[in-house]
């Protein structure tokens, strides 16, 4: 197994930690690796579907209403 460093602010190594321990990982570092794990699988779904989408047939081009719309679910499903 390889190790890397790496410095991060005290803030965030706080959060790293305490979503470690509510998650259930033994540490901090095993919390990392399955976090960068997850992510990288998590790319690779998101190019596989891109490719997807551009191997479909064409679309229709969306309308000022439909894009605020978009905009709109999303900023109402991330905002805190």
């Amino acid at each position: 197994m390889s190790t890397i460093n790496i410095n991060v602010p005290d803030q965030i190594m706080s959060v790293i930690a305490e979503r470690a321990r509510n998650s259930g990982y033994a540490d901090v570092n095993e919390y990392v690796s399955q976090f960068v794990l997850r992510l990288s699988e998590r790319q690779s779904e998101v190019e596989a579907l891109a490719i997807e989408g551009l191997e479909s047939s064409p679309s229709e081009p969306w309308d000022k209403n439909e894009i605020e719309d978009i905009r709109a679910n999303l900023k109402s499903k991330y905002e805190n």
